[in-house]
Parts: C-alpha cells; sequence; structure tokens
C-alpha cells in the first residue's frame, strides 16, 4: 500500500471531491497504522530482591534469562537483563526496567573475589548462588521452574546458598 500525504489540508469541498476509494484506502492505511503502534512491544519492570549476602566482598552478578540456552550454561553475557552491584552484606535488590513483558529466568552469583569466576572446590561451590524457584536440593532449577513474568511491576526473592 502506498503512504498516503495526510488529507488535512485539504479544504471540505477538495475533500468531497476524492474518489471514495481514496478515502476507504487512507481509513484502511490510518487503521493499520494504529494497529501497527497497539502490537509494540509492551514492557514491564522486574525487581530481584537477593537475600542472605553473607558479606560485603566483591560484587554481586544478577541476570534474567529469557533464552534457555543460556540459562543452562549461566551465560551472563546473553542473558536479556544482566546487572553487576557491590555486595552489601544482608539484601541488595536490583531492579530491571523496560523489559519486554514476558518471562524470565533469573539467578544470583555471589562473586566474592570479584574474577568474574564462580568459583568451585572440586564440585562444590565456594562462592553464593542462587535462582528463583530453587530447591532445597540447592541444584539449579530447570529453566521452565525458574520463570518469573514480568509485567507492569513484578518483583522476585532469591536467598543465596552457601556451602562453606
Amino acid at each position: 500500500m502506498r503512504c498516503l500525504y495526510l488529507l488535512s489540508h485539504l479544504t471540505v469541498k477538495e475533500r468531497a471531491m476524492l474518489p471514495r476509494k481514496l478515502m476507504i484506502t487512507a481509513a484502511i492505511g490510518l487503521s493499520c497504522a494504529l494497529s501497527a503502534s497497539a502490537l509494540a512491544t509492551e514492557t514491564g519492570a522486574l525487581t530481584a530482591s537477593i537475600d542472605g549476602i553473607r558479606n560485603s566482598n566483591g560484587v554481586l552478578v544478577v541476570a534474567a534469562f529469557d533464552d534457555e540456552t543460556a540459562f543452562e550454561a549461566m551465560d551472563v553475557m546473553n542473558a536479556a537483563a544482566l546487572a553487576i552491584v557491590p555486595a552489601n552484606e544482608g539484601r541488595v535488590s536490583v531492579a530491571f526496567h523496560d523489559l519486554p513483558t514476558g518471562s524470565y529466568a533469573i539467578a544470583a552469583l555471589h562473586d566474592e573475589d570479584s574474577d568474574g569466576n564462580f568459583d568451585l572446590e572440586g564440585e562444590v561451590p565456594t562462592e553464593g548462588y542462587s535462582f528463583a524457584s530453587m530447591g532445597r536440593s540447592g541444584l539449579p532449577p530447570r529453566f521452565g521452574d525458574a520463570l518469573t513474568v514480568a509485567g507492569p511491576n513484578t518483583s522476585r526473592t532469591l536467598t543465596l546458598r552457601y556451602w562453606n
């Protein structure tokens, strides 16, 4: 469909002389444009409150994933949203604004030595971590189990787990 110039500059007499088809085409074009803007992605806010931070060493890495592969690999560089903030003993809250409305799996890691790695001793984590919907086992949940819907104002609380 060709773009039609605005008809507002035409007089009433000039508008009356336009063929009926042109007016219908203009109305359809305007309707399509309004529908397209209504379909624009809505956004939401997601606040993650991280409890149980045992000290103020290092940083807290909080990620919201919308991709299962990135979540399973804990590939925070491919998370939909990422925040790296100074750790504070007790609780830290991180807000992700203007996220497209949808479902996100949230993960938090306490990188106590700020080395950019999640440290392990053998297979046992030496730094704190948590996931939305993490069970008592301490194992990461499946992607689908960890999802939180980001709406107009959504919040989740995660409690860090430390093994040592």
